[in-house]
C-alpha cells in the first residue's frame, strides 16, 4: 500500500473521494505526490516525497492512472541504475493506493517547478516523450537537495544504496 497525495484537479479525476488522512505506506520510497498537467498531451506528474524523483506519464485514461504508474516508475528506476531488489521492494507495494490531499507545501513547490521546466523542455523540443522528460527532470537540481545530492536521480541512487539521503 502507498499514499498518493493528489492535487484537487487530479483527485477529482481519479478518486471518488479522499480515503483517509495521510500516513506512512509500505513501499520503500514512501509517499508520492501527483498533479495533472493540462498541456498537449495531458500528463500526470508524480514526485516522490523523499527523493523528489519525478515520473511523468499520460493522464488518459485517468481512472486507471494508478494501475499504470508502476510500469512508468519501473522504467525510471531501471534507467537510474537501482538494484533489482530495491525495485521489487518498491513496486510490490504499489498495488493498493490510499488517496490523500496534497499537504507538503515544499513538494507542491517542486511539482510546480517541474511543471515550469516541462513547459520549457517541450517548447524547446528537447524531448517529447514522458520517459525522456522524466529523465531530464530527474537530473534537474532541486533546492531541498542542494546541501546533499543536488538532483532527484542522485538522491534516489544514494537512498537505494544506503537507505538515507545525506
Amino acid at each position: 500500500m502507498f499514499y498518493l497525495h493528489c492535487s484537487k484537479q487530479l483527485l477529482d479525476r481519479v478518486s471518488s473521494g479522499v480515503n483517509e488522512p495521510a500516513g506512512k505506506g509500505d513501499n520503500i520510497l514512501g509517499n508520492w505526490y501527483a498533479k495533472a498537467i493540462f498541456s498537449k498531451p495531458q500528463v500526470a506528474l508524480f514526485v516522490n516525497e523523499r527523493t523528489l524523483l519525478p515520473v511523468l506519464m499520460p493522464l488518459a485514461p485517468a481512472l486507471n492512472l494508478v494501475e499504470r504508474f508502476p510500469q512508468y516508475l519501473f522504467k525510471i528506476l531501471l534507467a537510474q541504475g537501482v538494484s533489482e531488489s530495491f525495485m521489487r521492494q518498491e513496486l510490490d507495494h504499489l498495488e493498493k493506493v490510499v488517496y490523500c490531499k496534497s499537504t507538503n507545501r515544499s513538494i507542491i513547490g517542486i511539482l510546480n517547478m517541474f511543471t515550469y521546466h516541462l513547459e520549457g523542455y517541450q517548447s524547446m523540443h528537447y524531448a517529447d516523450d514522458c520517459y525522456s522528460l522524466s529523465m531530464m527532470m530527474a537530473d534537474t537540481p532541486c533546492g531541498p537537495l542542494y546541501k546533499s545530492t543536488i538532483t532527484p536521480g542522485n538522491a534516489l541512487r544514494e537512498f537505494a544504496l544506503s537507505g538515507t539521503i545525506h
